[in-house]
């Protein structure tokens, strides 16, 4: 955890400073204007800049922002380790895994206006999630194969287990235990379907875990994004009360260049309002 816990807070500060940064922010002289301490600061770069030199991270975008003043904008480490490209505060950065915490922020402002229940069950907004058991992995004494026990629930997964991954459910490609298998099998992640077909597809698949009683990074943020298109009644691009903008990203998945010619990805489809709904971008 030494090593994952500082690259996700490095994920999400770069996040923060390539969305922000585009939105012309004003910097001030003083970080003190905006109530924070220079001194405290530096720490902060001290501490990503150790990442670096213990090659943990190979670089990161600091940024922390008060409406639209920066008190503080760093660049530590490389853009490209192996090529020695120092990393720069304008770098472009693919997504990727960042449409978790922009999923997360529009969940949270459900929640904040009253319309989303972080202690509901799952069920409650997606009902074919009800039922759903626990697939225990055991060993078959006569043939010595691996074969799945289903289990109820001990408790219904909750909205919050989304959020924290501890719903239970998982990433196919990231093991081999029968749900990951199974997981491969139905093409869970077919970068074709939608949220709502993916849901389904999820619905028919046992949990590997019991809601709540272990963590593992999973698909648990798309789930998410169902539940969000369900509270809202609009597809996830047209989330209310959140209004991401990102100029340098496709629309239509295909590669492009900015203004610069630096390559940019298609791996994360942006609209002028907020991610595409294909599953596979959260």
């Amino acid at each position: 955890m030494k090593f994952i816990r500082p690259l996700i807070l490095a994920i999400f500060l770069i996040g923060g400073a390539s969305l922000a940064v585009a939105q012309d922010l004003t910097p001030v002289a003083h970080p003190e204007q905006l109530g924070f301490s220079a001194a405290r600061l530096q720490r902060l770069t001290e501490a990503y800049q150790a990442y670096v030199d213990r090659g943990e991270l190979p670089g990161a975008v600091l940024l922390i922002a008060v409406g639209d003043k920066i008190a503080y904008l760093q660049a530590v480490g490389f853009q490209d380790r192996e090529k020695k490209i120092p990393m720069k505060t304008d770098a472009i950065f693919r997504l990727a895994s960042m449409t978790k915490p922009i999923v997360s922020v529009a969940a949270m402002t459900l929640v904040e206006e009253g319309r989303l229940d972080l202690d509901a069950p799952v069920s409650q907004y997606l009902p074919q999630f009800a039922d759903l058991k626990v697939g225990v992995e055991t060993t078959d004494p006569a043939t010595g194969k691996p074969t799945l026990r289903l289990e109820p629930q001990k408790r219904p997964m909750i909205v919050q287990d989304l959020l924290r991954h501890t719903a239970g459910l998982v990433y196919g490609q990231f093991g081999d235990h029968l749900v990951h298998q199974a997981y491969r099998a139905a093409k869970v992640s077919d970068r074709n379907e939608t949220l709502a077909e993916m849901v389904t597809k999820l619905s028919k698949i046992p949990l590997a875990h019991q809601p709540g009683e272990v963590w593992e990074y999973s698909m648990a943020v798309d789930v998410l994004g169902r539940v969000i298109e369900i509270v809202s009644g609009k597809s996830a691009e047209c989330v209310p009360s959140l209004n991401c903008q990102c100029d340098v990203c496709s629309t239509d998945g295909t590669e492009t260049s900015d203004e610069r010619g630096d390559t940019i990805h298609p791996f994360v489809v942006v609209t002028g309002k907020f991610v595409e709904t294909r599953h596979f971008l959260l």
